[in-house]
């Protein structure tokens, strides 16, 4: 018996059972590589409630946010490209711009948590709560933002999160936001002792195959492209597109047993 729980990104969504419809897409894909179903247990983590949603206040301050970031990615190309780097690796075909917008349209989310101490702290407990009632032991699946705030949360906790075998991010953007994530948490650090796996699309906007770039690295890194043109769309193919269901059920069975 194990539980997969999964954990949200960016966005807003009122959808607190959305880890349903990952769980039933992925499911199939479990079930092919040999895994009982009546051995597998979905949960997932919800924290939409606790950031600010839209109209709050945050409007205000995406234009101030938008030109700190829109300067800091800029800045983080050129010096990828000085270094001989192809912007293609960071962007695919899509403007910078894209990256930024799509940011800027959930500057709650990402910055409520990151520099706000209080909801940073009433995220993390959300977190903690849900892994304490789960029964173990536990795939933690942490898709887009929710895998900074996994890598946040999983080193502060007062206890080590025994039950947790195996931390899979997806689409992490953690490569981009390490300038405040470094703020919460030490980067070079392994965030668990549970084998970390790091599935990673590279026309994705948010380029997670750079996430061992500015952290201690994974110790599985999976590639895979769901995405020929828009890195925007490659970011949001993980729980529709069938190859990355299958990469992902295939990294889950792995370390199931």
């Amino acid at each position: 018996m194990g539980t997969v729980v999964f954990m949200h990104g960016m966005g807003h969504d009122q959808n607190r059972e959305y880890w349903k419809a990952w769980g039933e897409k992925l499911l199939p894909h479990l079930i092919q590589r040999g895994l009982d179903p009546s051995y597998i247990q979905f949960n997932g983590i919800y924290y939409y409630d606790l950031v600010p949603q839209p109209g709050e206040g945050w409007q205000r301050l995406s234009s101030i946010f938008k030109r700190n970031v829109l300067s800091h990615f800029k800045q983080e190309l050129w010096e990828h490209m000085v270094r001989g780097g192809n912007p293609t690796l960071f962007l695919g075909r899509g403007p910078l711009e894209a990256l930024v917008n799509l940011v800027v349209d959930n500057f709650g989310d990402i910055f409520s948590y990151l520099l706000d101490d209080e909801t940073h702290q009433r995220v993390n407990n959300r977190f903690y709560a849900v892994l304490k009632q789960v029964p173990g032991p536990v795939t933690l699946v942490a898709y887009s933002l929710g895998s900074m705030v996994a890598f946040c949360a999983l080193p502060k906790s007062s206890q080590p999160v025994e039950k947790l075998k195996h931390f899979i991010t997806l689409g992490s953007p953690i490569f981009w936001f390490r300038k405040w994530l470094s703020q919460r948490v030490v980067l070079s650090k392994r965030p668990t002792l549970a084998h970390w796996t790091n599935l990673a699309g590279r026309m994705d906007v948010a380029c997670p195959h750079l996430v061992g770039f500015s952290t201690c690295g994974a110790d599985s890194n999976i590639e895979c492209e769901l995405e020929k043109y828009n890195p925007v769309k490659g970011h949001l193919a993980y729980f529709s597109d069938p190859e990355a269901l299958a990469l992902l059920a295939s990294a889950v069975v792995k370390q199931w047993h």
